[in-house]
């Protein structure tokens, strides 16, 4: 729209500037066109910029087309360092949560980056025990995902990624998108053991899930991750399948 509307006014004023060769188009807009040393009608100038004004009104109100890139959208990457191709990194970090056996704190998933910066001298290093935050350890060395068991008790990874779209969504219990939606990642449905006193929300892990660099396979039991099973009953089954692990997809559009 921008780009149109440039092209408009450099015509007006061209036209206004006595550059008759530059009027073609303008009698088709309704517009007038001024000859050559011709002085500009006050009335005439006026027309060309209402009708101007109303193509402009016009544009503004109109519903973007598919392929106008109408806006971006931004999700998290839960599992991996990086983005898909057709999205771009914002950033890269660590998830983080409340620990798994803590019945407050905080109990969303949070991608913290990998660069942190302080309000030094405005706080301390003494340990007041608020809100505390844990990162994130893979359980999967027995929980039904083969390719999974190699990460362990090894520390989560995770990227915020931006894509041009209108809105993002992840669907849980699917490999797939609804058509003309874009697949970003699909993975396995992660959450909180049940049996844990902490609660969190379940996060959709790349089905390439990678761990942090350098991180250790010693168990540290702060965030826990575990993959999650279907339980018949008020879930109906079929379509889902008795103790079978979900899985999830990330779709834009």
């Amino acid at each position: 729209m921008k780009k149109r509307l440039i092209v408009l006014l450099s015509t007006t004023f061209l036209s206004v500037s006595a550059q008759a060769e530059n009027c073609e188009g303008l009698a088709d807009k309704g517009m007038n066109c001024f000859e050559n040393n011709t002085p500009a009608n006050a009335n005439k100038v006026n027309q060309n910029f209402k009708i101007l004004a109303d193509e402009v009104e016009q544009l503004k109100t109109a519903p973007p087309s598919e392929n106008s890139g109408s806006g971006n959208v931004s999700y998290i990457r839960w599992g991996r360092v990086s983005c898909p191709s057709g999205a771009s990194l914002i950033y890269k970090g660590y998830a983080a949560s409340g620990a798994h056996n803590h019945k407050g704190g905080i109990s969303s998933q949070l991608c913290l980056t990998d660069k942190p910066t302080f309000a030094n001298g405005d706080v301390s290093d003494g340990n007041q025990e608020g809100a505390l935050l844990y990162g994130t350890e893979y359980e999967t060395s027995s929980y039904g995902i083969n390719s999974l068991k190699k990460l362990h008790d090894f520390s989560a990874p995770c990227a915020v990624c931006l894509k041009p779209a209108t809105i993002s969504l992840m669907i849980p219990g699917t490999r797939n998108c609804p058509a003309s939606w874009d697949k970003e990642y699909e993975g396995y449905l992660m959450g909180t053991h049940y049996t844990q006193a902490s609660s969190h929300e379940a996060v959709c892990v790349d089905i390439e899930a990678e761990k942090v660099a350098n991180s250790s396979s010693a168990s540290q039991d702060g965030n826990l991750w575990y993959p999650t099973e279907a339980e018949c009953g008020a879930l109906p089954c079929p379509p889902y399948v008795q103790n079978r692990e979900l899985s999830c997809v990330v779709c834009t559009k």
